[in-house]
């Protein structure tokens, strides 16, 4: 036994003092060292270990043996006669409670313990601070040890005496400071211990060295292998470092508290260290340098640095750290002095601005937390160099190109290299990352991090562990982003694989990522020839390679035009001065480099960033002020360093260039460039756009455009830049338009500049460049207006990370950050019509956003490309493409009729006069014109017979738009053309014609749209319904394909989603109760397999019958009979043909069994566009074994059946069952690889299957070390309805009306949320009305039906108060105690309720409303306001719309004009819902008080009109303009609508519409009255009125289904909703 002299650990001990007393003992193996130590030091009468369970088993027991020992060895009576206890606790944060802490108390009370006992504190940072808070208050405070096990608490929690318990409301919020005895930090624990749970206590480590001491952080910095010998380092400090120790803990905690435990209490910290060093920088303590050094610091030990942070996403998918959540959970920080916040803040590496936390205001606060930021005009801030009198200077940072190419020379380098200058940005961090990896190199910094001193390796490469990340800068694994994913490579990889090199694409070919094999001899050298047209990084990097290579190497760029040769210029030139030079031979595009190495100079001067430098110039230009930029002239080797001369002098900047620095004074009038090529400076040609944008030429409107050219690479870049810079300058009034290789820009008066798409911002798509330029455009918009908000802000730490400290503290441009985050419009887009039209008469909302994707704003937008419709003659084009035009706001082309007029004659003269083969010449031409000059913004419908034309084919198949093949049941196109005498005669059989034709339009166009056959009882007034119906199907069906992103679905466990199987032969015999069918379901699945005929005229029929059935979207499944469907497994073919059509028809979810060889099914997944595939994998026979990953997958076990490429999977897959089982975790692998939802089926033989797959579900993706993706995993079977129950995410469903479940077990909604309330997984949510009076309201039955139909626990009640505080504090105690569900808001509290900050996140909607009537339960927790009157207006309004434009007559079409009468609360939401109501281009208001009405139209841009009489005014200004609609919505309370003359209004106008009226008591007001008297005029005599009415009670039960799908994230059974409420109105 070994003495307290000697004890066994095997490394020497070190003694650590701490507030005078030597306490802090390091070592390892220290468990009899601690046990001699402890007994010796404090005498006890019991010595309590508590330890928890995950650290119990594997070293509780040594340490209770050798406390025995250490007892057995002291001698002493009272050592004798001590007791020892262990006491086990659950782990995790979740335990660290006021229960806990109570439970503990009560068994040491049990167990006869008294106040001369001592604890043992033998865990984490969690046990620590629990066990030691026990011990501060157990009989008024007993001794404590703490023996922390995790390096987490060795380095922070276990040191300093804090104690704590966490509450409801924040982290260690209760605690006191008592100081243990010891702390034995025990090495040898660490070895036990998951890499990321060590990885988790470095963060503090990091931190501590950041606070501390530089040459500590420098350790860190190279040498992560020694980091161990800092534990401890610095805790010798006493006191004063306490405080410090909270770095990184202000922002840290609050995002713990809402992303924990999905991440740890050091990855928090990491990314509250980088946002607090941030504002450090941003108030000019800190420099950019030492947040770069942090930052990568924390990267190479693998720490997330920020929320976007890859790690984050896979780690936490669907959580939000909202700005107004994260303050909120700041102001009860325990550094805060009142409601004044305080966080550590840097000066440098181990400095800090302060020896304690440093006051911080919230505007900056949330300036660097905010994803966006909002940039006010220069002019209407008061410090702006305009206004100052004078201009400034400043330096900007280093060049990102000559940085890059520094590192790799000085890396590949023989010698010593000190770099100055070097810029600090992702891109560079990024590459010091992979030269670590591949060259292994060693840096320090000096002079404060100003210069990087790199040892090179003298071009000794080594095969990396890991992948190379290259972020978005541009076997060994190298991969990316996910756009860097789509920049292409291929020219580069071509020639290198010509060189003998051994380079496989492992994704998309031309793409990243690739797989790079290493040769013996290394790059072989010889002749290789590059194709650098597309980029001139290509050159430049084999160029850079080239001196190691096996032989000299002769580089060959003849044939294509190069690109961006000043870079290539610029590598010739560093390559020089690293000892290497590069011989071009005259005349020629022909390189020759030598073999060698580099020599690396003892000092380089990394040159200033010439692109950067275009930003202040341009802000001096746009603004007229004067900037100075001092480090970037006329010596530099950039082209970009041209811009000012080039660019800003020919606009009327006056420009003085030194050899050094560059001054630009802007005009007042920038003049436009007629034509400038920019191909010497590409990445320059966007801060030139942003000026050509208010670049005039006075006296000469027509000379207002400049044009740019030479930019044709810029399409590859982070982005299409040329298509993102005309697409962003829309919103600023500027019109742009795409040249072949450049842009032109149509300039305006810089004072009509504004921003109209404020709330969504300007979208920068991850792009630097793009959010620089148009910061710089927004400054210059005129003072009054709202300035502009540039959204993803964080993306300019490309190139210049701090851009906006300088663009606000250096320019004087006022910033404010603005987070757009996720919950704001939640369950809403801003227009609603995509929700509204009612089909089929279900009246559910459907918007494919509505599973589960990011609501984030424009996630929905669509592309403005143009749409051509083409289809036979009679099939509809004509008709959906007036519709289409009219829904989407768009020209409408007929290429017939555009013919006819351009020639001045009709189709059957001009082939009676020319024939055919001249007609179609002529057609083909007119069709190639047409595409040429509308590529966007139109929709146009091509003649039915130019695919007979070969070369009007491939100018179809050539051009960019929307091609859909628009589809009719020939029987009704005949019949149609029987009737049509407008166009010539086929001459032959019209089925010959379309037998010939049909692969024709296949071939020419990427989609297709079938018109469905009208189906019968789908209404009582069926074919009056039915075009209206097959109108709003096709508007969705283009929205769908036209969707700029494919939709993100996230899989959230904290609510549900599902699809309900139908499995009828025809949809048709659906048609009757599908509403019913599919209440609360999110999707709609069709089993083509189970249908009469899996022909594809006929499936086709099917998804259009089901499209006008009902808006949800469609899973198109296929299921073979070996996965437990019906259709033939020998027909694989034909299966992947009908899933080829499943995206064609735009079906949103494609359901793929996925099987080997996985290559054919590589066109389905390559053209999915914006379905996303659910890679299915069905398990009838119950073999799969979900509990063992390591095993087959589908490609091993088919490969060991004999399945191979050009062969089916019949009968093979039941054989490879029995020989070698699946396991589901390597099927999970390979589905996920081509998969956007994973879907996982097997059967349940006992019901503990279930929690198997349940801990499947939970472990799967960490465990294949992939990014989670949507998981569908369930069992079937009656034992498996437990797996359904559990499963979370688009579970498939049956329902009572549904003859044959798809599968067996299957359960309906209701039972399904049954079953979780019965298990405890679905609580009982209390629902509120909030108001007075509102005893007659009809709320609690609307929502009360909905939860009873859809089987929700949750009640609906009546809560009368008058007070917004009575609100708040039922709101705030119901979140407590985990009740609240949601409530809404009526009168008088709509506006308090806003006002009095109840809710912490606003949509925008509500503020632009000023007033709430919904509050709901975000996902974090907080607590949301919106306002769903405007909605419920909304729909109403189309409803009644659609149903009169099916009606006809003459009131039944025109441009549509709103009309409010009334200017109150409601009247508010009234202006929201019309103001953005499609196909209205005006709104008039009307109120008794006239400067209310003024007031009102101010704000939302309406117009007031003095009389009442004014309101349905048609003439003067509607002199010659088309009919007009009226939408009058009616917010005037009933009692005061009796004198208003209502009757006489009516009856005077010549004109029709809707009437949408507020009021719902009477149920008919005076207003609907007097709109229902009107009788038809003449011209429509014996039809309907000219106005259509909807009730106050229609808008209540609209808005209020949408209040349902807030707080349930379901579709509400509107059906039966509504009819419970008009039971009883």
């Amino acid at each position: 036994m070994p003495s307290p002299e000697s004890p066994a650990h095997t490394v020497p001990l070190h003694r650590v003092a701490i507030l005078g007393h030597e306490s802090i003992v390091v070592g390892s193996g220290l468990a009899a060292y601690v046990a001699h130590e402890t007994v010796a030091a404090v005498p006890a009468s019991a010595y309590i270990v508590v330890a928890d369970e995950n650290v119990a088993r594997l070293h509780l027991q040594p340490l209770l043996a050798a406390l025995r020992d250490a007892l057995a060895a002291a001698g002493s009576p009272l050592a004798a006669s001590a007791r020892i206890l262990s006491l086990v606790v659950p782990p995790g944060e979740t335990h660290k409670t006021r229960e806990t802490k109570g439970a503990i108390e009560d068994w040491l009370l049990a167990s006869k313990c008294t106040r001369d006992s001592c604890l043992l504190a033998l865990g984490g940072g969690v046990l620590g601070d629990l066990v030691g808070f026990v011990a501060s208050t157990f009989m008024r405070g007993v001794p404590v040890i703490q023996i922390p096990t995790t390096l987490l608490a060795m380095v922070d929690s276990s040191i300093g005496g804090k104690t704590a318990i966490d509450t409801p409301h924040g982290k260690n919020l209760i605690g006191a400071f008592h100081q243990p005895r010891r702390i034995f930090i025990d090495i040898q624990y660490l070895t036990t211990l998951p890499r990321r749970e060590f990885v988790n206590g470095l963060a503090e480590v990091i931190k501590t060295a950041a606070i501390w001491d530089e040459s500590d952080f420098e350790l860190l910095e190279n040498y992560p292998e020694k980091v161990l010998g800092l534990v401890g380092a610095g805790s010798n400090q006493g006191t004063g470092l306490r405080g410090l120790l909270n770095f990184g803990h202000s922002v840290g905690h609050a995002i713990e508290a809402i992303l924990f435990p999905a991440l740890l209490h050091g990855e928090c910290v990491a990314i509250g260290m980088i946002k607090e060093a941030e504002i450090s920088r941003h108030l000019g303590h800190l420099s950019n340098v030492s947040v770069g050094r942090l930052l990568r610091c924390l990267q190479a030990y693998g720490l997330p640095v920020s929320l976007d942070d890859k790690l984050v996403k896979q780690r936490a998918p669907g959580k939000h750290c909202t700005v107004d959540r994260l303050l909120d959970i700041m102001r009860v920080d325990k550094k805060n002095q009142g409601d004044r916040k305080r966080m550590v803040l840097l000066a440098g590496i181990g400095k800090t601005v302060e020896p304690r936390a440093s006051f911080v205001a919230d505007n900056v606060i949330r300036k660097i937390l905010s994803p966006a930021v909002r940039v006010s005009p220069a002019s209407a801030t008061p410090h702006a160099p305009a206004d100052a009198g004078k201009g400034v200077s400043l330096a900007v940072p280093g060049s990102k190109s000559i940085s890059n190419r520094a590192l790799v020379m000085a890396a590949l380098g023989s010698g010593e290299c000190r770099l100055h200058g070097l810029l600090h940005s992702d891109d560079v961090q990024v590459m010091l990352d992979a030269l670590q990896k591949l060259v292994g190199i060693t840096y320090a910094w000096e002079n404060d991090g100003e210069t990087l001193v790199i040892t090179g390796g003298g071009g000794r490469l080594r095969m990396p562990s890991d992948e190379i990340y290259l972020g978005n800068a541009g076997r060994c694994v190298l991969t990316g982003n996910a756009r860097m994913k789509q920049r292409p490579i291929g020219p580069l990889v071509k020639a290198l694989a010509a060189n003998g090199c051994a380079v496989k694409y492992l994704e998309s070919d031309g793409c990243l990522p690739i797989a790079i094999s290493p040769l013996e001899s290394g790059l072989p050298g010889g002749t290789i020839r590059l194709s650098a047209s597309v980029s001139s990084q290509y050159v430049s990097s084999i160029l850079i390679s080239a001196p190691y290579a096996a032989s000299p190497i002769t580089l060959d760029l003849s044939g294509d035009a190069v690109v961006s040769q000043p870079y290539i210029d610029m590598t010739i030139a560093m390559m020089a001065s690293f000892g290497i030079n590069v011989h071009r031979e005259p005349g020629t595009n022909i390189y020759r480099i030598p073999q060698g190495v580099y020599t690396n100079p003892a000092e380089y001067l990394v040159e200033a960033d010439a692109s950067s430098a275009t930003y202040p110039l341009a802000f001096a230009a746009i603004t007229g002020s004067t900037v100075t930029v001092t480090n970037i002239g006329s010596e530099s080797m950039q082209g970009d360093a041209l811009f000012a001369v080039k660019v800003l002098r020919e606009m009327g900047c006056t420009v003085d260039q030194t050899a050094t620095t560059t001054t630009v004074t802007g005009p007042a009038t920038l003049r436009p460039l007629a034509s400038i090529d920019m191909e010497t400076m590409t990445d320059a040609f966007m801060t030139a756009v942003v000026l050509a944008a208010v670049a005039r030429n006075p006296g000469d409107a027509d000379a207002n455009t400049t044009r740019i050219t030479g930019i044709a690479n810029q399409r590859v870049k982070e982005c299409d830049r040329i298509a993102a810079m005309v697409e962003q300058l829309r919103p600023f009034g500027v019109t742009a338009s795409e040249l072949p290789d450049g842009i032109q820009v149509h300039g305006i008066d810089k004072s009509l500049l504004a921003h109209t798409a404020f709330e969504q911002g300007v979208k920068c798509f991850d792009d630097h460049r793009i959010a620089m330029s148009f910061s710089v455009l927004a400054a210059a918009i005129s003072a009054g207006q709202r300035g502009a908000i540039i959204t993803e802000k964080k993306c300019v730490e490309k190139t210049w990370p701090a851009w906006w400290d300088t663009l606000e503290n250096v320019l004087g441009v006022a910033l404010e950050g603005v987070d757009l985050d996720p919950h704001r419009d939640s369950g809403h887009a801003k227009d609603a019509s995509q929700d509204a039209t009612k089909t089929g008469g279900s009246g559910q909302q459907a918007s494919f956003l509505d599973v589960r994707s990011e609501s984030r704003p424009g996630a929905d937008a669509i592309a403005d490309t143009s749409i051509l419709l083409v289809g036979m003659r009679g099939a509809g084009k004509t008709h959906m493409g007036r519709a289409a035009a009219r829904a989407l706001g768009r020209t409408f082309i007929d290429m017939d009729v555009h013919l006819e007029q351009t020639l001045g004659t009709t189709i059957p003269d001009l082939i009676k006069a020319s024939g055919w083969p001249e007609f179609r010449r002529i057609e083909a031409e007119m069709l190639a014109s047409v595409l040429g000059t509308h590529a966007t913004g139109a929709v146009i419908a091509s003649g039915g017979g130019f695919v007979e034309t070969e070369a009007a084919r491939q100018t179809v198949k050539a051009w960019s738009g929307l091609v859909v093949h628009v589809r009719r049941n020939m029987d009704h196109v005949e019949a149609y053309l029987g009737i049509d005498r407008t166009r010539p005669s086929f001459g032959e059989d019209i089925r010959a014609v379309w037998a010939r034709r049909l692969p024709l339009y296949l071939d020419c166009s990427t989609a297709e749209f079938v018109i469905g056959d009208a189906i019968a009882g789908a209404s009582p007034d069926a074919a009056a319904q039915y075009w209206s119906a097959v109108e709003a199907s096709f508007v969705r069906f283009l929205r769908f394909k036209l969707r700029r992103t494919p939709p993100v679905v996230v899989d959230d466990p904290q609510s549900l989603s599902f699809f309900v199987s139908l499995t009828y032969p025809n949809v048709a015999h659906a048609a009757a109760f599908l509403d019913r069918v599919t209440e609360g379901a999110n999707a709609i699945e069709l089993r083509v397999d189970l249908l009469e005929s899996t022909d594809a005229e006929f499936v086709g029929a099917q998804v259009a019958a089901l499209r006008l059935l009902s808006p949800l979207p469609i899973v198109f499944t296929v299921r073979t009979q070996s996965q437990g469907g019906k259709f033939p497994d020998h027909r694989t073919d034909d299966m992947i043909a009908l899933l080829g059509h499943g995206l064609r028809w735009g079906c949103e979810f494609v359901d793929v069994e996925f099987s080997a060889p996985f290559e054919r099914f590589d066109a389905l997944v390559k053209g999915k566009g914006n379905s996303l595939i659910i890679g299915s994998y069905h398990d009838p026979q119950g073999k799969a074994v979900w509990t063992d990953q390591a095993g087959s997958g589908l490609a091993a076990v088919l490969g060991s059946a004999g399945v191979s490429s050009g062969t089916t999977i019949a009968g093979t897959l039941t054989t490879a069952y029995l020989q070698q089982p699946l396991r589901m975790h390597q099927v999970y692998r390979d589905l996920h690889a081509h998969s956007d939802i994973v879907k996982l089926i097997g059967v349940a033989r006992d019901i503990q299957d279930n929690f198997a797959v349940q801990a499947f579900r939970a472990a799967v993706a960490a465990s294949a070390d992939l990014a989670p993706k949507p998981l569908i995993a369930l069992l079937m079977g009656p034992l498996g309805q437990l797996s359904r129950a559990l499963n979370t995410f688009l579970t498939p469903v049956t329902h009572a009306d549904i003859p044959t479940p798809a599968a067996p077990g299957q359960l309906s909604i209701a039972q399904i949320h049954s079953l979780r309330s019965a298990v405890g997984l679905l609580p009982r949510r209390q629902f509120h009305l909030f108001g007075s009076p509102i005893a007659t309201s009809m709320s609690p039955m609307l929502h009360n039906t909905g939860f009873e139909r859809l089987g929700l626990p949750h009640h609906y009640t009546l809560s009368e108060t008058a007070s917004w505080e009575s609100v708040r504090d039922t709101v705030s105690a119901e979140l407590v105690d985990g009740s609240f569900g949601g409530a809404s808001v009526t009168i008088p509290l709509k506006v308090d309720v806003l006002r009095g900050g109840v809710a912490t996140h606003i949509t925008d909607a509500a503020r632009a409303i000023g007033a709430i009537n919904t509050l709901n339960v975000t996902a974090d927790g907080a607590v949301g306001g919106d306002n769903t009157d405007w909605i419920g207006i909304q729909r109403v309004a189309q409803r009644l719309l659609a149903q009169q434009s099916v009606a006809g007559g003459s009131a039944a079409s025109g441009r549509l004009v709103g009309v409010v009468l009334g200017a109150g609360g409601t009247a508010r939401a009234a202006c929201y819902a019309l103001t953005t109501l499609p196909g209205v281009d005006s709104v008039r208001i009307w109120n008794r008080t006239h400067d209310k009405a003024v007031q009102l139209a101010s704000e939302f841009g309406c117009t007031a009109v003095e009389a009442l009489a004014d309101v349905f005014r048609t003439n003067g200004q509607d002199n010659g303009t088309p009919s007009v609609r009226f939408v009058v919505v009616g917010t005037l309370p009933a009692s005061a609508q009796d004198a208003l003359g209502l009757d006489e209004l009516f009856a005077s106008s010549s004109s029709g519409g809707v009437v949408v009226e507020m009021a719902y008591r009477p149920r008919e007001t005076k207003l609907l009255a007097a709109a229902r008297r009107v009788l038809p005029s003449a011209a429509d005599a014996g039809g309907a009125g000219p106005w259509v009415c909807g009730e106050g009670i229609d808008v209540l039960i609209e808005q209020g289904l949408e209040q349902f799908k807030i707080w349930t994230r379901l579709h509400a059974p509107a059906q039966a909703m509504r009819a419970a409420v008009y039971a009883h109105y």
